[in-house]
């Protein structure tokens, strides 16, 4: 993995969390809001879990699937609360390969809302732990 991969996946990855931070304090005044917010929701973790993928395989390790990153980065102590990182995951593809019901998108806004600071400190985590590295050219 080189240091370039793993700092521009970091840059993007700050891009999405901040979109998402945007998108959640949006007025829901309309169902474009909660499936804008959703689909931010769906890329951010899709960018995290790719991200922390490449930072493990910085770090000499191996993971070959989403659960396995998000399993290993728990080992590890990146991450804490396991099992709602899980739930995110499932969520993500649930709501990205399924056309969400109506009544079902503030019940998934919600949870997005909850999570997004878990993502945000992940970020950080991940920025301070590769701050002073830089990329070779």
């Amino acid at each position: 993995m080189s240091v370039r991969k793993l700092k521009d996946s970091l840059t993007n990855l700050e891009s999405a969390v901040s979109n998402l931070e945007r998108a959640i304090t949006i007025p829901r005044d309309r169902e474009l809001v909660y499936e804008g917010t959703i689909h931010r929701f769906e890329v951010t973790i899709e960018l995290m879990w790719k991200t922390l993928k490449r930072a493990l395989e910085y770090e000499g390790l191996q993971p070959k699937t989403p659960r396995e990153t998000l399993k290993e980065a728990f080992r590890i102590g990146w991450i804490d609360q396991e099992t709602i990182w899980i739930d995110m995951l499932e969520s993500r593809n649930t709501t990205s390969h399924q056309y969400l019901a109506e009544e079902l998108l503030e019940e998934n806004y919600e949870d997005v809302v909850k999570v997004t600071p878990i993502l945000r400190a992940t970020l950080d985590f991940l920025k301070n732990r590769y701050a002073g590295l830089e990329p070779t050219t």
